[in-house]
């Protein structure tokens, strides 16, 4: 049940986006009586389709290309994986695939205009099912869809308001009445104006599980179609209640509030007193936890001996009628019904039960050894008469009685394989054995002896004797046999199935892991919301709007008023290069500036004047700042780099030999600048 709920929660992600709608979904869901009755009375295959449906109607809904607005079809991925939860499904409740046939022939109907392509997806839909589990599958054809696995207890005989209320009937349900407001709420989703799509989605499943729930309730369990039933119904009262206090609020006070407080109240109620009732009286009855020892330690324990003898258990509630099941080590094990069902009735054992119950006097001993029955153990409940009996049976001795049930002893030995004389008269000759194949050696012994074989006769039985292969043969009827020489050996006995049965479970698996690769989740392309998109939002307010859609136009107009504002702070602009700045002619603006005062003359000496020549020889030109050439900042004009040759430099005087020392002392007189060296000069620049 919490597996249910947990695959319930977030498959309806999509469906609708209050967390709290789809949290009370997902609890009505997981205590559906279809839910609470598998776990109560042992029925695993709608425990399974409890946990995998929710999934099963994502995928069918993304498959079906109902997801999409536009009409787009379905993707590939999303019908292989519906495809491959379908055959799981159909393996525990074949009633599925019934369904399922149903909904996607109305799909083929409501896309008829791509007939094509939704009729491929549907062949891969419903055929793949029947080949996986061929040739199973086909044996359910075309009545046999309404069984499922785990126990039987009959049919469910629920009346018409327990299957209006989703409920079978049976151990572990409740009435239906319980759940009345789901019904009543998912109604009330067909007045609402829109996702109208998904709402009669829902109700087409819901209706076509019905259907199928009234067909099996005379039969067998209607437990799985309930459950479908349910969960669409769940479905559609969730796309109704999305939503629906605004819409109930905007409209003028009248009949409408008192009967969806109603509605809401019994949609909340009803669940809460089923999950109340249930966690209060659990999951039993009259599936209860036991043992899973049920035979007696010590009988358990000598049955995986060599002989490898068997227990019959009888179990009965009247003198009339007595169950038994024949089993070996600590008792019957999941499956076993199952797999001596398929095998079929033995008849024999049948009449040896009948006249050992009904007291016929006879020595039952040899019936029940050549079945390698050692131990007969009435359960606790059976009639007084059925204890007495056996008491008085010959060949039977009582050992104990525990807890009610009493266990007695056949007073001769058994085995699962004996060796017979050709004569059939004589004590016959156990042979070593496992539980299925037989790897032993047997001495020599008179000719025409048969191996016998307490086991159900079959081609698939196969003998050798040191490598020669024995021939089969049918003891009593019933049992396998293979005819032994008069000389000893080795001998194996091997149980095989046949080479086209074991290529064909080859083969199906093989394609169970095709399948599960194709289901794959890839690369998804676009968002998949597995259901009809909403409608637009008018721009303009209409009569009987919702609260979501109040809030999405607000939003909207938010945003457009945010565009059409000029943002405050602007972004940056590119990186643009420095303006240049226009060249200055410095020797005018330095007239000019000092035209008159005691700088009136400052300077004047240095105007067109030449340097003396150094030691090196070299003549300097006047002074270029003067000029109006200058660009203080370096923004205007390239650099100005002379060359040698414009500077006076002799290119031949890097090889003549230079004196040591200075050629001029110092002489402080002579070229000093006025104003120092590093001194700024009138105009601001550095010198």
């Amino acid at each position: 049940m919490p597996l249910a709920g947990v695959t319930a929660y977030f498959a309806s992600r999509p469906l609708v986006e209050s967390r709290l709608l789809r949290a009370w979904a997902a609890v009505v869901y997981a205590f559906l009586p279809a839910a609470t009755g598998a776990l109560a009375g042992g029925r695993i295959g709608t425990a399974v389709l409890a946990v995998l449906l929710p999934l099963i109607a994502r995928a069918g809904i993304a498959a079906s290309g109902l997801a999409h607005p536009s009409g787009a079809r379905g993707s590939w991925r999303a019908t292989w994986a519906y495809a491959l939860l379908l055959t799981i499904t159909t393996a525990f409740t074949p009633i599925v695939w019934p369904i399922a046939l149903l909904l996607g022939a109305g799909l083929l109907v409501l896309r008829r205009s791509d007939i094509t392509a939704y009729g491929l997806r549907f062949l891969a839909q419903l055929g793949t099912p029947l080949l996986v589990l061929a040739p199973w599958s086909l044996s359910l054809l075309p009545f046999g869809f309404f069984q499922e696995a785990g126990l039987e207890y009959g049919p469910s005989a629920a009346s018409a308001l327990d299957l209006l209320g989703a409920s079978p009937g049976g151990p572990g349900t409740v009435s239906g009445l319980m759940l009345i407001g789901i019904v009543l709420a998912a109604l009330a989703a067909l007045l609402r104006s829109e996702r109208r799509l998904g709402i009669w989605t829902a109700w087409t499943a819901a209706l076509t599980g019905f259907v199928f729930a009234v067909l099996a309730n005379s039969s067998t369990w209607s437990g799985p179609a309930t459950l479908v039933y349910g969960i669409a119904l769940l479905a559609a009262a969730a796309l109704g209640a999305d939503g629906a206090r605004s819409r109930v609020a905007e409209q003028s006070f009248g009949w409408r509030q008192p009967v969806a407080v109603l509605i809401a109240f019994a949609s909340a109620a009803g669940p809460l007193l089923v999950a109340a009732g249930w966690m209060i009286r659990g999951a039993d009855g009259p599936l209860e936890r036991r043992d899973p020892t049920q035979v007696p330690a010590f009988v358990a324990e000598e049955s995986g001996g060599s002989d490898q003898a068997r227990t019959l258990v009888l179990d009965s509630d009247s003198a009339s009628h007595v169950g038994y099941m024949l089993v070996r080590g600590s008792g019957a094990r999941l499956g076993d019904s199952e797999i001596a069902a398929a095998d079929g009735e033995n008849s024999r054992l049948d009449k040896v039960v009948a006249n050992l119950v009904a007291g016929s006097g006879a020595d039952q001993s040899d019936q029940l050894g050549g079945f390698a029955v050692r131990y007969v153990l009435v359960h606790q409940g059976a009639p007084r008469d059925v204890t007495r009996v056996l008491d008085t049976t010959p060949g039977l001795t009582r050992l104990s009685q525990q807890d009610g049930g009493a266990l007695w002893q056949i007073d001769q030995e058994v085995a699962r394989a004996t060796i017979v004389p050709a004569s059939g008269s004589g004590t016959p000759q156990t042979v070593a054995a496992g539980p299925v194949d037989i790897h032993t050696t047997i001495p020599a012994g008179s000719g025409g002896r048969v191996l016998r074989l307490a086991d159900t006769a079959s081609d698939g039985w196969t003998a050798t004797l040191d490598g020669k292969p024995l021939t089969r043969t049918t003891v009593d009827g019933w049992a396998q046999g293979f005819e032994l020489p008069a000389t000893g050996g080795t001998l194996d006995v091997t149980y095989d199935d046949p080479v086209g049965h074991t290529a064909w479970l080859w083969a199906q698996g093989l394609l169970a892991v095709v399948l599960v690769v194709l289901a794959l989740p890839g690369r998804r392309r676009d968002v998949d919301d597995d259901l009809p998109e909403e409608p637009a939002v008018p721009a303009q307010p209409v009569a009987g709007e919702g609260r979501r859609a109040r809030r999405l136009r607000a939003q909207a107009e938010a945003g457009a008023e945010g565009a059409a504002q000029p943002d405050e702070f602007p972004p940056p602009q590119p990186d643009q290069p420095p303006a240049p700045v226009p060249q200055q002619n410095h020797g005018q603006w330095e007239n000019a500036g000092y035209q008159s005062g005691e700088y009136a003359n400052y300077g004047d000496q240095y105007q067109g004047a030449q340097y003396p020549a150094d030691a090196y020889g070299q003549q300097y030109q006047a002074d270029p700042y003067q000029g109006g050439q200058y660009d203080p900042y370096a923004y205007g004009g390239q650099p100005q780099n002379p060359s040698y040759d414009q500077q006076g430099y002799d290119q031949t005087g890097y090889n003549q030999a230079y004196p040591q020392g200075y050629g001029t002392p110092y002489d402080p007189a002579q070229q000093q600048h006025p104003h120092g060296t590093g001194s700024e000069r009138p105009d601001g620049s550095q010198q």
